[in-house]
């Protein structure tokens, strides 16, 4: 009784640590690395502890987690139809811009365009087991938004992330056969992104003349944050797992605004500040790991998982909740003779996959998905493809 009261009143001071009033704006930005192992099995697990993923899936698995460290990492996450932008930029350099936007084809492309471009590296150092957990990200993402008729916005950002937590275990009867854990993970981030608007007419050059003069003198926003999450892990045997994931608890961030990247780098402006809330997540999960008996000697191991992200999303962000289908992932892993993974799920209404290869020092994973940028089902979906060169010890 006094560990449900205990989880009870955690779970409690999350919720309202989460509506401490502390900032009107919402960043819809999580605090957490990509990984292409992870979307393609349906997103984030709050039961899933067996690598460095555990660090943003859920704090309370640093002690089940198997011992690994992060050397370094290059993940590729290319969004949206970025075959057809090249295309455009292509022929608009070469010349024939105005006959080019006339196209219907190019018409409809532009209309509603949403695209981004992601790498996760090469800083990515980090180390989990034994109850600990820490990292350390540099992550780089340009994003084109179609934000107003002819019009295309372009996100060019840097981020530098922190994290580090620890788990304990609460004892249970060892005839119970299960084991639960508690933990808490700090983190923090320091962001910097340049704003440009451009009209189509000038896409082509600003995409193929994309350096620090074009973005010298466009809006700057700096913004610092920092959080926490916390978890609780039950475990039975070594074939089911039950988690709840309490992430970006309380996570402020302070945003800094200045007319151009050239007066933030020379220091010759003092910027407008605003405060802001990365939203509160509550996620449920569960993993099955069943015995496969014979076929154990070629299917190393076998995981299925089911998890409902963001459960109190109707609280914390009002009428633009979205649709419960949204917040259902699903995901299962299959794992041949130790070296080959195969991945299947399913998360904002979107089906997934990917492939994973672990080669020991280096694992190489993809993983093809969608991403649901509306607050229903199928009414913005966005595909991607991600790629990712992991090196382990």
């Amino acid at each position: 009784m006094k560990i449900r009261k205990s989880i009870f009143i955690c779970i409690l001071l999350c919720f309202l640590f989460s509506f401490s009033g502390f900032a009107r704006e919402i960043l819809d930005d999580s605090l957490y690395a990509p990984s292409a192992r992870t979307f393609a099995i349906g997103g984030r697990h709050a039961a899933l502890a067996t690598d460095l993923t555990t660090l943003f899936n859920n704090p309370a698995g640093f002690n089940q987690a198997e011992q690994e460290m992060s050397v370094a990492e290059l993940t590729l996450r290319i969004g949206g139809p970025v075959f057809d932008i090249a295309n455009v930029v292509v022929e608009g350099v070469d010349g024939g811009m105005e006959e080019l936007m006339t196209s219907p084809d190019i018409q409809n492309l532009l209309k509603g365009l949403y695209t981004k471009f992601n790498l996760l590296g090469p800083i990515s150092f980090g180390y989990i087991g034994g109850g600990l957990g820490f990292g350390f990200f540099n992550i780089s993402d340009i994003e084109l938004v179609n934000s107003s008729p002819l019009t295309i916005t372009s996100r060019v950002s840097e981020e530098l992330m922190l994290c580090g937590g620890y788990s304990f275990r609460i004892p249970l009867p060892q005839k119970s056969m299960s084991t639960l854990d508690l933990g808490l993970l700090l983190k923090g981030s320091l962001k910097g992104s340049a704003v440009l608007e451009k009209s189509f007419l000038e896409f082509p050059t600003l995409i193929s003349n994309l350096d620090v003069d074009t973005l010298w003198g466009e809006p700057f926003l700096f913004t610092g944050a920092i959080g926490f999450d916390a978890g609780i892990l039950y475990s039975y045997k070594d074939w089911f797992s039950a988690g709840i994931a309490c992430r970006d608890i309380f996570s402020p961030a302070l945003i800094s605004h200045y007319s151009s990247l050239g007066s933030f780098i020379e220091n010759t402006e003092t910027p407008a500040k605003s405060n802001a809330l990365i939203p509160f997540d509550l996620s449920i999960g569960a993993v099955f790991a069943p015995h496969l008996g014979n076929f154990e000697r070629y299917i190393t191991e076998l995981l299925v998982m089911i998890d409902y992200s963001d459960v109190l999303d109707f609280v914390t962000h009002g009428e633009s909740a979205r649709n419960p289908l949204l917040h259902i992932g699903f995901g299962t892993e299959l794992t041949l003779l130790e070296i080959l993974a195969v991945r299947l799920g399913f998360a904002e209404g979107l089906f997934s996959a990917g492939l994973g290869i672990d080669l020991t020092f280096f694992t190489l994973n993809a993983a093809m998905f969608g991403t649901e940028y509306s607050t229903e089902p199928g009414l913005n979906p966005v595909y991607n493809v991600m790629i990712g060169l992991e090196f382990r010890l």
